[in-house]
């Protein structure tokens, strides 16, 4: 009997062997599917992430691309009106004697503009006229007629010239 128990203690601890390796290959597996899982859910969240940042990215793009569409739009309007407005000024120019400079937008010349000058030295000698004969006295009406102006303007000179305090108001 002596010789049996060895024996049956070499069965018992194969047999534990057995099971422990058993139990490693059993906790292999399962930690295996953890980690397949784990790493399927990682991969779900990622691409449910890129997705989102994509439709945003998108839709941002969208946007932009409508806005910059639109300034576009504007300027080619605008552009339009401008044009219009200077084929009109350039029907104008040959009567005041403007020139177009290199960037294509109309100026007036040194002529046209001693041209305006001296007009509106006219108006000033016109104007100083006005507020002498009114402070001799005379009505709008005769200043008016003295002057061959219209009783509008001499009213308007004289109401401005009242109201910057260098003659009193007829």
């Amino acid at each position: 009997m002596v010789f049996q128990i060895p024996q049956n203690w070499d069965v018992a601890i194969d047999g534990i062997q057995i099971i422990l390796c058993l139990l490693i290959l059993v906790l292999i597996i399962r930690s295996r599917r953890k980690h397949r899982q784990s790493a399927l859910l990682d991969a779900i969240r990622e691409s449910g992430q890129n997705f989102n940042a994509q439709i945003i990215t998108l839709a941002l793009k969208q946007q932009v691309d409508q806005a910059l569409a639109n300034i576009v739009e504007t300027i080619a309007v605008e552009q339009r009106n401008l044009d219009k407005v200077l084929t009109v000024s350039a029907k104008g120019n040959e009567i005041y004697g403007s020139a177009q400079n290199e960037s294509h937008l109309y100026r007036p010349t040194d002529q046209a503009i001693s041209a305006i000058e001296s007009e509106a030295s006219g108006s000033d000698q016109l104007h100083e006229q006005i507020q002498n004969l009114a402070v001799k006295g005379k009505s709008a009406r005769e200043i008016s007629e003295e002057l061959k102006t219209p009783l509008g303007e001499v009213e308007l000179v004289l109401s401005i010239r009242a109201s910057m305090g260098n003659l009193p108001q007829l």
